[in-house]
C-alpha cells in the first residue's frame, strides 16, 4: 500500500516468512480487537485519508476509507507496500465501495499483531473466506554487490532517530526497546520508522529494511525502469539511512515505461554506485489472495 509525504511513499504499516505464520495460525489463536466498528466511509473523506491505515497511537487501527479489496491487502498482506502479492475474485462491489474501519486492541499491539486482529474482522463482518496461494515466481533480487559486503556511499547505519517532520506518524520508531543498537526482536521490517520514499529527483530511506528499499524499487517509479517486482536477497536485517540521487519520471509526464530524459547511469547502475547493491535476475515469493465469498457487513 502507498502512502504519501510530499512526493513520497511512506510504508507504516513482516516478511514473507512472518505472512506465512500469520496465515498458518488458526483463527482462534489469532488476537481480535476489544471493540471494532465497520461502517460506510465518508464520502467527502480527504483524498490523502483514502486507501490508507492512519497511525494514531499503539493500541488502535484506524482507517478512514478504504475498500474491501484494499482492507483485504492491509490484513493479509506483509505490512509493506505489498508489491509481491496479488487479490483476486469477490464481488464487483469489494472494489468500489468504500468503508470506515476502527479497532481498538485490550493493550499496545504490534503491526503484526493489529493485521491479525484485522484479518478476524474482515472475517467476522463481511463473512470473508480468502484462500491464500503461495508461490515463486520470476523477479529481479536485491543483493550486495561487493564481496567483502561493503555497502555504497549513501548508507549509513540508521542512528535510531527521525527528523522532526509530522511526528505523530512515526510514533512507531519510538515502540520497540533498541538492544545494542539494533532493532529488537519483535521489531517489524516492514515497518520504515522514518519518511521513506520517493522524492524530487531520487529515493529517500531512513529507519527502514532492505525489505523496504526492494519494495520501494517494485513501485511504479522504479519498476518502470527495472521491468519487474524486487525480492530483498541482501541477508541485511538492520535499519539504514539512505538516499538515492536519480530522475524518476514524474507522475503523468510521459507514457508508462518511458524512461526519463536522462544521459547519466542507469537506475541499477545508480543503485550499484550509491548504494554498493545489485539487482539480478531470480527468483522470490509471491502471494495469491483468492476471494471464495464476501457480503456487504451489517450495521454496527
Amino acid at each position: 500500500m502507498v502512502r504519501v509525504f510530499t512526493a513520497a511513499a511512506i510504508a507504516v504499516l513482516a516478511v514473507p516468512a512472518a505472512a506465512n505464520a500469520q496465515q498458518q495460525a488458526p483463527a482462534d489463536e489469532r488476537p481480535a480487537f476489544e471493540a471494532a466498528t465497520v461502517k460506510p466511509a465518508d464520502p467527502d473523506t480527504p483524498v490523502a485519508q483514502r486507501n490508507r491505515v492512519m497511525p494514531t497511537g499503539p493500541n488502535r487501527l484506524y482507517i478512514p476509507s478504504m475498500s474491501l479489496s484494499w482492507l483485504i491487502y492491509s490484513a493479509y498482506g506483509d505490512g509493506g507496500f505489498n508489491t509481491s502479492m496479488r487479490v483476486e475474485g469477490g464481488p464487483d462491489w469489494m472494489n468500489t465501495t468504500a468503508f470506515a474501519v476502527e479497532g481498538v486492541a485490550a493493550e499496545r499491539a504490534t503491526p503484526q499483531e493489529l493485521r491479525l486482529m484485522l484479518q478476524r474482522l474482515l472475517e467476522d463482518r463481511f463473512a470473508l473466506k480468502v484462500r491464500v496461494e503461495l508461490t515463486r515466481v520470476d523477479m529481479l533480487t536485491l543483493i550486495v554487490a561487493r564481496p567483502d559486503g561493503t555497502l555504497g556511499p549513501k548508507v549509513e547505519p540508521w542512528d535510531g532517530t527521525c527528523p522532526p517532520v509530522m511526528p505523530a506518524l512515526y510514533f512507531q520508531a519510538q515502540r520497540r526497546p533498541r538492544q545494542n543498537g539494533q532493532p529488537a526482536a519483535a521489531d517489524d521490517p516492514a515497518v520504515a520508522y522514518c519518511p521513506t520514499g520517493y522524492r524530487g529527483g531520487g529515493i529517500t530511506v531512513d529507519g527502514a529494511t532492505m525489505f523496504t528499499v526492494a519494495e520501494l524499487l517494485s513501485l511504479p517509479p522504479a519498476r518502470a525502469l527495472l521491468g519487474t517486482i524486487v525480492d530483498d536477497q541482501t541477508g541485511l536485517t538492520g535499519r539504514y539511512t539512505m538516499d538515492l540521487d536519480y530522475p524518476f519520471a514524474s507522475p503523468g509526464a510521459a507514457a508508462p515505461g518511458a524512461l526519463p530524459e536522462f544521459a547519466g547511469p542507469s537506475l541499477s547502475t545508480a543503485i550499484q554506485e550509491q548504494w554498493g547493491l545489485r539487482v539480478v535476475p531470480g527468483q522470490g515469493p509471491f502471494r495469491l489472495v483468492v476471494v471464495e465469498s464476501a457480503q456487504m457487513p451489517a450495521s454496527n
